[in-house]
């Protein structure tokens, strides 16, 4: 849809490519109101997805505040979950991107698990976050999952993804954790999957400028 012109800019700054992703999970707003102490600031284009339990039922949305020109809006948290019912837990939950499979991958961010299905095929889910990550439960026909995690300066991702394994070992559930072989860059909180891809595809575009 041209109206989405703002979160197709937004990916293919970082070299994804958003046609592959499933329009009933991820969406655009043209101007979702921004609120900070109980006042809302501005209006922004924003991407949203859904976040649905392990039973497959929307539990919240989360939301990606973005700029015009596709980028991330200048406000405190551009990342905001939804307000979750009260009583309900997103414990398990996930951003179901791609259809269910016996090898299924998971990451934190939908840019990261965007970027590992371009890269491989493979269907990722995106669990959001690190402490959401430990607590994913793939869905029943899952075999083998692939924890594609993030390395980040506080150690949070690698723990979150060894958590998973430890937990979905006992299921039965055969785990592998893949983390980007780093270093870090200088001044930056981490490297994931997202970082990698956006390197390598620009790569190709500076070799084929060349060519």
């Amino acid at each position: 849809d041209t109206r989405a012109g703002p979160l197709q800019t937004y990916f293919w700054r970082r070299r994804l490519d958003p046609d592959v992703l499933d329009a009933d999970e991820v969406r655009m707003h043209p101007s979702l109101g921004y609120w900070d102490e109980g006042r809302c600031i501005r209006r922004y284009p924003a991407m949203l997805a859904r976040i649905v339990d392990p039973s497959g039922r929307t539990r919240t949305l989360h939301r990606t505040y973005l700029t015009r020109d596709g980028l991330k809006a200048p406000v405190h948290s551009p990342r905001k979950l939804m307000p979750v019912e009260t009583g309900i837990r997103l414990s398990g939950g996930a951003i179901r991107l791609f259809p269910p499979s016996p090898v299924l991958g998971i990451a934190e961010g939908i840019e990261t698990a965007l970027a590992v299905r371009l890269a491989t095929g493979m269907p990722v889910w995106s669990a959001v976050c690190a402490s959401l990550l430990a607590r994913f439960a793939p869905p029943p026909d899952t075999r083998r999952l692939v924890v594609w995690a993030a390395r980040d300066l506080s150690g949070a991702g690698e723990a979150a993804a060894r958590d998973l394994r430890s937990r979905l070992l006992k299921r039965g559930i055969a785990v592998d954790i893949r983390l980007p072989a780093g270093p870090i860059p200088p001044g930056a909180k981490g490297l994931d999957w997202a970082d990698v891809w956006a390197v390598r595809a620009s790569r190709r575009l500076e070799d084929r400028a060349v060519a």
